[in-house]
């Protein structure tokens, strides 16, 4: 098998395995994807709401989803506490969300999800090298939590956006990086980024680079050994899928960083990992494991939030493998989740294998694929990018799985189950896509933006002694 020479990690934002991923479930392509037939809990009381494959490029998601520790644990307990009594897991999406636009007939826009010919280009990667249908967020909880994880394996004992301080004194993998003479690495950035609020990284300014000098640098055959990417994360032109911005330029984004890797030299031992932080609060139908310390090494908690120990994951995202030592359609058998990362590029770049958490420790590591003996010798193109407005049929390879008894009413719900040559009508709730409009800063800027104010005045504390 190859020694990857290269790891390239995409982290996009805000989105669900289910939502992005679970209609390219098919007879043939046995991933822990949708049948079709399932439903949540209605807001107002009324029948079940089922998932549909109608999501839309932009305009769904007005207000951004609600995905704090206490959102998530209604999502998926349907109740204040996290209590397990037996009862059935991950239908509280429907009813958290309307809560969040105070509208019932809103919340079953969480259950809209995207399929093969809506999504074609990371769908496309998925089908054509290796996914896993079991990478789960670090923690239930937001985004710089979880991206925090995937940096550190930690999250300096906070489950909130307003976790300012600890990025400032992470022990990040990029540092155990640096104890090693013979590794180096890259972060390219859109502009706003937790890292930029490391301590350590402050000293580090020469390995920030621009997202679009990617491209030039893997023509020049100049990557280093982890390349980590953030998307464009606020603006009309934001690519990093985050509700509500738009998941064609997400997909474009993602075509880029995979074209510039295959026609560049390190094709042959690089792999790319395309991950999202966490579900954004959107619908996934698997219940996120729960974890026991088994190793003797400190806790992690309880938080000075919510009193939560890290022994449960977030709920689940997508993540897609791109390598030519994969073979198309690989499904991966193991567990996942951001810690992951930090492990396998410990055990790949790194002298030091001491883990920074019983969390690192516990992970799966995907340093050792399961690849295949020959290299392939094929260079898959990618299909164009589209523009879903909620009318794109399924693929021909995606019959109902549903028995046949439910098929009519499920049909005369669904309408894009329909012959594509029949017309599809839009559903009336929903205002039609608009061009985008200059919008304010998200929240996830904001927090970001005060991370790295904390950071400098920390840092002129340390100066003045």
């Amino acid at each position: 098998m190859p020694a990857f020479n290269t790891l390239v990690v995409l982290m996009m934002e805000n989105r669900s395995f289910d939502h992005m991923l679970g209609y390219l479930k098919t007879n043939a392509y046995q991933i822990d994807g949708l049948n079709g037939d399932e439903t949540n809990v209605a807001a107002d009381g009324g029948a079940p709401i089922q998932v549909s494959p109608n999501a839309r490029d932009v305009n769904d998601l007005t207000p951004d989803p609600s995905h704090e520790f206490p959102d998530i644990t209604w999502q998926i307990y349907r109740n204040a506490t996290g209590e397990d009594a037996g009862q059935e897991k991950m239908q509280g999406f429907v009813e958290d969300y309307a809560a969040d636009s105070n509208n019932a007939l809103h919340g079953p826009a969480v259950m809209r999800c995207f399929h093969g010919n809506s999504l074609p280009v990371l769908s496309f990667l998925a089908k054509n090298f290796a996914i896993s249908d079991k990478w789960f967020s670090s923690v239930p909880a937001s985004t710089i939590p979880n991206r925090l994880f995937a940096h550190a394996a930690s999250s300096g004992n906070s489950l909130t956006q307003d976790a300012i301080q600890a990025p400032a004194t992470a022990k990040t993998i990029f540092e155990s990086i640096d104890a090693d003479a013979s590794a180096t690495y890259a972060i390219y950035t859109s502009g706003e980024s937790i890292l930029l609020a490391n301590l350590y990284l402050m000293g580090k300014q020469d390995r920030f680079f621009p997202a679009e000098q990617f491209v030039s640098d893997c023509k020049n055959d100049a990557l280093a050994n982890y390349c980590f990417i953030e998307p464009l994360y606020d603006g009309v032109q934001a690519n990093s899928q985050h509700p509500d911005f738009s998941v064609s330029k997400g997909e474009a984004l993602i075509g880029q960083v995979y074209n510039a890797i295959r026609d560049s030299p390190a094709w042959n031992n690089t792999l790319l990992l395309i991950v999202y932080d966490e579900h954004g609060g959107l619908y996934d139908h698997v219940f996120p494991p729960n974890l026991k310390k088994t190793v003797d090494m400190p806790d992690l908690g309880p938080t000075k939030d919510f009193g939560f120990m890290f022994d449960r994951l977030g709920v689940r995202v997508p993540a897609v493998f791109v390598s030519p030592w994969l073979d198309a359609g690989t499904i991966l058998p193991d567990q996942y989740d951001h810690c992951s990362i930090v492990k396998s590029v410990r055990e790949l770049f790194c002298t030091n294998q001491t883990p920074f958490t019983w969390r690192e420790a516990q992970a799966a590591s995907f340093a050792n694929l399961p690849t295949r003996a020959t290299m392939r010798d094929d260079k898959p193109t990618l299909p164009a990018v589209v523009v879903s407005a909620g009318n794109i049929p399924l693929p021909a390879d995606r019959p109902p799985i549903l028995p046949e008894s439910a098929r009519g009413n499920f049909l005369s719900q669904m309408p894009l189950m329909r012959a594509a040559a029949e017309v599809t009508p839009r559903i009336a709730d929903v205002p039609p896509i608009q061009t985008p409009q200059v919008r304010k800063p998200t929240d996830l800027v904001m927090q970001m933006a005060q991370a790295i104010a904390a950071e400098i005045l920390q840092q002129g504390e340390l100066l003045l002694g």
